[in-house]
């Protein structure tokens, strides 16, 4: 019989599969037998003598539990080679520069809704507003953003006589919330100052943006890997929860905000062109799906989808993206199909 304290050692990655697998009402075997995955491995992860599997044992588990993507998030957090501080295991040097020995007291959180929480404890952040200065102080992370630039992103052009006053309000109630123990000034702080401009340091802080970067740079460099290259923009992708800053309106059309899902949007098209170098284009169908559903007139996102369904067998239902597609450039904006559309519709026919 397994003991209490035996139980507690069981890794989170390990806790969290089991209790997955009891919920989609699979048995160990059947479970193994669906992902590929031998009884012994399995059983080694759930009950925590494997603690540090392969990711790509995790996402096949993932696949046939029908995770969503915050359950798959939720999954990558407890993957000891991934989440680094994270989770609380290993060095959480994945938004801080190499040497840094502590760990961050703060996290915050900008793909999907705007979270922050200290200590581990959820951080209240107060108005819209406030909200939107870190937001942006956020995605310009290490680099110094001016005064203005902020009053600009508040208010447009009819900043109130108190918009200075304003601002400064706002960053100081964000240090009291996020960074008490450090004066205003403090270079090394959280939010720090000069002149009129402000820096938020990753130093200090552990950033889902900064980790989901720090994959898709390690996926480009496995190129000569394809297989882990895939592996890697999964683990990416896994962090999106929504698009960025999804609950602060004030920045839905600002440019740092539309260039981020732009990059959640290349990020996609590049790994479905990955798993098509590694010959398992199917692999990416789900992320292109959810790519076609936000950007419906994107003709290199439904390039993709239609050769990946293609390749997986979906040929009648490929051709029908086209012409969903062409249907909508038509009446939409009056254009015909580009050539890269009109290139996967032959591929496709062929």
């Amino acid at each position: 019989m397994t003991s209490k304290h035996q139980r507690e050692e069981v890794p989170p990655i390990g806790r969290m599969l089991r209790q997955c697998r009891r919920t989609a009402g699979l048995t160990q075997s059947q479970l193994a037998e669906a992902a590929g995955v031998s009884l012994p491995a399995l059983r080694d992860l759930e009950q925590g003598r494997t603690a540090t599997p392969r990711w790509g044992t995790v996402e096949n588990l993932a696949r046939v539990l029908g995770l969503g993507r915050r359950q798959r998030a939720e999954l990558l957090r407890t993957w000891p080679e991934a989440t680094g501080s994270w989770a609380g295991l290993g060095s959480g040097e994945y938004s801080r520069p190499h040497g840094s020995r502590s760990r961050p007291e703060v996290r915050i959180d900008v793909l999907g809704s705007l979270a922050a929480s200290r200590f581990g404890r959820a951080v209240p952040l107060g108005s819209v507003r406030q909200r939107a200065v870190l937001g942006l102080l956020v995605l310009h992370h290490d680099t110094w953003m001016h005064r203005d630039a902020l009053i600009a992103a508040l208010w447009a052009d009819e900043p109130p006589v108190s918009a200075v006053a304003g601002v400064l309000g706002y960053v100081n109630r964000l240090r009291d919330l996020l960074d008490p123990m450090r004066p205003g000034r403090d270079r090394d702080g959280l939010i720090a100052s000069a002149g009129h401009a402000y820096r938020f340091s990753t130093e200090r802080a552990d950033l889902d943006l900064a980790v989901t970067v720090r994959w898709a740079r390690q996926a480009e460099s496995a190129a000569h890997d394809p297989a882990r290259a895939c592996e890697l923009y999964e683990q990416a992708l896994a962090l999106w929860r929504q698009d960025p800053l999804a609950d602060v309106d004030l920045l839905w059309q600002h440019p740092a905000v539309v260039a981020l899902a732009g990059q959640r949007t290349d990020l996609v098209l590049r790994y479905a062109a990955t798993a098509a170098t590694a010959g398992s284009p199917s692999r990416a169908l789900r992320a292109l799906r959810e790519l076609c559903a936000r950007e419906p007139l994107h003709e290199q996102a439904h390039a993709s989808l239609m050769l990946a369904m293609a390749a997986g067998g979906e040929q009648a239902a490929a051709l029908g993206v086209f012409t969903a597609l062409r249907r909508r450039l038509d009446v939409e904006l009056g254009v015909r199909p580009s050539p890269v559309l009109a290139d996967a519709h032959l591929r496709v026919l062929r």
